[in-house]
């Protein structure tokens, strides 16, 4: 058995929910970074993770992801990569699945970023994604890629998922092996599961934000396959 503690965060407070015409590091509209008080909430995570002994990061493949989890890279160069099973979830809202921005491209913006020594677990999704089909592909991806961990020689003890509300849900939910586990999750909130000696994994946090000055921000739940953050701003 490798891996033995996974953390999992999502993306700090966007920078488009308190400005209708956000800057935009990848020209993609749907790729906004955080706002003044998501880059806060990415220091006090920092902060509280930088004692957490994380040995490898695997992130979403979003500006505001990435943004969020960097000032942990700069402070204890952690590894950092990109893995599609914590990527965004459009639901049905778009009629496809929106962009990212491409991998050599986010390397210019995050230096620190290995796009060389992992390769996704699976592919970005390209069509559109009910709310089912989003929790079947973070399973399969963690699934995969905690397999794949598990079978190096020197495995992580304990790594970073960092994603979005409902990446984050669905890997709690994924771990757990239950569907509707009732997981919360704030900007910059945390989950945290161990492992045990049955290779089960148990629920230690749950979208805990007590490191956060701010408390708790736009908590989040499925609520059908548009999801509320495409709709309201």
């Amino acid at each position: 058995m490798g891996v033995k503690e996974v953390w999992i965060v999502r993306h700090g407070y966007r920078e488009d929910w308190v400005n209708d015409n956000p800057p935009l590091p990848t020209k993609l509209r749907n790729d906004p970074p955080l706002s003044k008080l998501g880059r806060k909430q990415s220091q006090e995570v920092t902060a509280f993770l930088k004692s957490q002994n994380i040995d490898r990061i695997y992130s979403s493949p979003f500006y505001r992801v990435l943004e969020t989890v960097y000032p942990l890279v700069e402070q204890t160069n952690v590894p950092l990569y990109i893995d599609y099973s914590m990527a965004e979830w459009y639901g049905s809202a778009h009629g496809r699945y929106l962009p990212c921005a491409p991998l050599t491209e986010l390397k210019q913006l995050f230096p620190k970023l290995n796009i060389i020594d992992h390769q996704s677990s699976i592919p970005l999704p390209s069509g559109i994604e009910s709310v089912h089909e989003c929790h079947i592909r973070v399973k399969k991806g963690l699934d995969k890629l905690i397999a794949q961990l598990d079978s190096e020689p020197n495995p992580p003890h304990t790594i970073l998922l960092s994603g979005h509300a409902a990446s984050a849900i669905c890997a709690v939910r994924a771990l757990l092996n239950d569907a509707n586990y009732p997981t919360r999750c704030g900007t910059c909130s945390l989950s945290h599961l161990v492992r045990q000696e049955d290779g089960t994994w148990q629920i230690k946090e749950n979208g805990d934000y007590s490191h956060l000055s701010d408390g708790e921000q736009r908590s989040w739940m499925f609520s059908g396959d548009v999801p509320d953050y495409e709709t309201k701003k």
